[in-house]
């Protein structure tokens, strides 16, 4: 699950700061919720919930695995539900992001299209921030609905990422071959070695805001570490002899990054790319294609446009600004 990674904090074990322990309902115009926590066996509940949220939102698409809702509501977290009988209607989630007694407390949460604009949004941000008590708190979700972004910003927090969610349908044309630049080559992962891919990757993100500045080796394992890594699909542009641009897609039917040397931009080479990545995805089986792309480059989502990728969802951070 590729595109969760910028998002995903470790949890740090151990107790939140605040505990409220017990079941309790409300009462409103629209009827009765039991308010508890949510544990293990309502795993499937929860799916079906965040299945329906990234219906009406859209958003990541594994949003709504449950391997993902674990990490994210179970291990390590403390989570709260709203259920109307047997229908879990409101998710709340809060845990630790990294160690240490400074350690931030990292907030996500779910409200069904059909009960939102009751309170239960605000109802479950207060609940998570009661939880985190001192520790600053940031909220994440991989499925941005226009509410939520309303919630953050009047409950005095900023949007510090976002990032939009964008596929190519299993049945769209797929991009028609670039034309190439002259003098290019292109070598994959093994061919050409994690050491020039990631000179070329800090070449072309080195400008970008929020650039990470990280190691070789982390950002090697970023790419390659999962199962669904294939070499094959990692390509490597060399122009008349100069490394000038790079992609990775891999066999969750991920474009994972792509990116052009500053010097080497204008000329075709990340639409090259990225069209005979989709090529080799598509005769590899996969179906849907999806990348992320960073609401501060729309010069990168419009090149995808054009190639035929369409917005389907919005991922986003949320922070208190100094």
């Amino acid at each position: 699950m590729r595109g969760s990674r910028p998002l995903v904090c470790p949890v740090q074990e151990g107790r939140l700061a605040v505990e409220r322990a017990g079941n309790f309902t409300s009462v409103n115009d629209y009827g009765v919720l039991l308010w508890r926590p949510i544990g293990e066996p309502d795993l499937p509940a929860l799916a079906g919930l965040a299945r329906e949220c990234l219906a009406a939102d859209g958003g990541q698409p594994f949003a709504a695995d449950p391997g993902f809702l674990r990490g994210r509501y179970l291990d390590g977290a403390r989570a709260r539900g709203g259920w109307q009988g047997p229908r879990l209607v409101c998710a709340s989630a809060v845990r630790r992001s990294g160690g240490g007694p400074d350690a931030a407390a990292v907030t996500t949460g779910l409200v069904h299209p059909q009960w939102r604009r009751r309170g239960l949004g605000g109802s479950a941000f207060d609940w998570a921030a009661d939880q985190a008590g001192q520790a600053a708190l940031t909220a994440d979700t991989e499925a941005l609905s226009d509410g939520a972004h309303a919630l953050y910003l009047a409950r005095g927090l900023s949007q510090v990422f976002a990032e939009d969610v964008m596929q190519l349908a299993a049945a769209a044309t797929p991009p028609p071959p670039a034309s190439l630049p002259a003098g290019l080559r292109l070598s994959t992962w093994e061919q050409a070695g994690p050491a020039r891919f990631f000179a070329v990757y800090q070449d072309s993100f080195r400008d970008r805001p929020g650039y990470p500045g990280w190691s070789q080796d982390r950002w090697a394992d970023w790419v390659s570490d999962d199962d669904d890594f294939r070499a094959a699909w990692a390509l490597l542009a060399t122009v008349d002899g100069t490394d000038a641009g790079f992609i990775v897609a891999d066999a969750g039917g991920w474009i994972i990054q792509a990116g052009v040397v500053p010097a080497a931009r204008g000329r075709g080479l990340g639409a090259a790319l990225v069209a005979e990545a989709v090529r080799l995805m598509r005769a590899g089986g996969q179906t849907v294609i999806t990348l992320n792309v960073n609401v501060d480059n729309p010069r990168a989502a419009d090149l995808y446009r054009r190639l035929g990728f369409t917005q389907a969802g919005r991922r986003a951070r949320y922070a208190a600004v100094a």
